[in-house]
């Protein structure tokens, strides 16, 4: 009798076994947002624009690639270019029919200006449309008040937004780039930023703008020229941002779109902003391209992983693009974790790696993710091995 007991207990066990699955074990996973997702491929052109400025980078946004560096990362006077950020922060904290009530500093600071008095009126659209096309420092300060409560707490945001967007050697004090021994950039920076606000439609719109009528105080229209002569003289021109001081000398932060891609171009102390900056951008289109190597959503087949029931499918979250010289094959190849099943839904398996050629330098590597979950294979006992 006692032997029959034993027996259906180890059956009953047996069972609980095939039903239950067990516990997925606990994946320390590396940070994907910590990875440098910029590759450069600058240096495999021959033939590259001859550019005077002291920094200049041409810069593919879709593939957060690199195209053309010159002194990317020296730190240097960004001037009124510093307000990219300032309308980033603007578009992110605020609602566009929010109303701003203009402070005496506001309405006295110096430089470029589109006449704020101290005590009208504006909603934070309007101050947008003076910033970006006339260059205001009062509608800057206006923003920034009106964000921040401060001119400095408001650098301390500008600083914070600048390093979750991968600005290693960048430093603001004010939001409108009037000089200060403090307050720098560099063309790698600025090209991120510009890169990340062009993803605003309010902001592509307003910096592709050649000019703009806005109602304005005592029911008149006030008439806005967009400071940004590039507009006028390319095709294809739609931004960005214009910005001048004897410090930084004349700078642009520019971008063009033919052919549904967009590439930005950042020149700081230029000679002729504008015809070099028409030449790095001419240059990218010419000899470059941005091909989409994967889509978002699409699978990756047939990953192994060690005791695993079946062959696991992965998948990306986002577009893959990956930016060449014309005519070159692009390189694409998938590096898996050493894997282990039970797998989890949406566990990192990998990286698939693409780039012009198999070059750490300039490969980026774009997360691949379990599509479902996998579990163990099991013994006759049930148990997985």
């Amino acid at each position: 009798m006692k032997q029959i007991r034993f027996v259906v207990i180890i059956v009953i066990l047996v069972l609980m076994i095939l039903v239950i699955e067990p516990p997925l074990k606990q994946e320390i996973l590396m940070t994907v947002s910590q990875l440098n997702q910029i590759s450069d491929i600058s240096s495999l052109f021959r033939n590259q624009p001859s550019i005077g400025a002291s920094a200049a980078i041409l810069f593919d946004p879709a593939s957060q690639t690199i195209l053309y560096s010159k002194k990317a990362d020296i730190q240097r006077a960004p001037a009124s270019t510093t307000k990219i950020m300032t309308a980033i922060l603007a578009i992110e904290r605020c609602s566009l029919d929010e109303v701003v009530t203009i402070s005496h500093r506001a309405a006295t600071i110096n430089g470029s200006q589109v006449g704020l008095r101290e005590g009208e009126v504006y909603t934070v659209e309007k101050l947008l449309w003076s910033l970006l096309l006339q260059s205001g420092n009062d509608a800057a300060i206006s923003l920034a008040e009106h964000i921040a409560g401060s001119v400095e707490d408001f650098a301390k945001y500008m600083n914070a937004r600048a390093r979750e967007l991968g600005c290693k050697h960048t430093n603001f004090v004010n939001p409108h780039g009037l000089s200060d021994p403090n307050h720098y950039s560099t063309v790698h920076d600025l090209a991120l930023m510009a890169s990340h606000a062009l993803r605003y439609p309010l902001f592509q719109e307003i910096v592709s703008s050649k000019e703009k009528e806005i109602p304005w105080q005592k029911s008149f229209d006030k008439y806005l020229k967009n400071t940004n002569k590039l507009l006028w003289i390319m095709q294809g021109a739609d931004g960005v941002k214009t910005g001048t001081t004897n410090l930084a000398g004349a700078c642009l932060v520019s971008s063009a779109t033919r052919d549904s891609r967009q590439v930005i171009a950042v020149v700081l102390n230029s000679s002729n902003r504008w015809v070099e900056s028409a030449r790095l951008l001419e240059w990218g289109f010419t000899n470059t391209e941005c091909l989409k190597v994967i889509e978002k959503n699409e699978t990756i087949p047939d990953i192994y992983a060690q005791k695993s029931q079946r062959y696991v499918v992965g998948y990306v979250k986002g577009d893959v693009y990956v930016s060449v010289p014309k005519g070159v094959k692009p390189y694409m190849h998938f590096a898996p974790y050493q894997l282990v099943a039970p797998i989890a839904k949406d566990q990192l398996l990998g990286f698939l790696e693409v780039g012009p050629v198999a070059d750490f330098a300039s490969v980026r590597r774009q997360p691949v993710y379990a599509l479902t979950k996998v579990g163990q294979k099991r013994s006759f006992l049930g148990i997985g091995f």
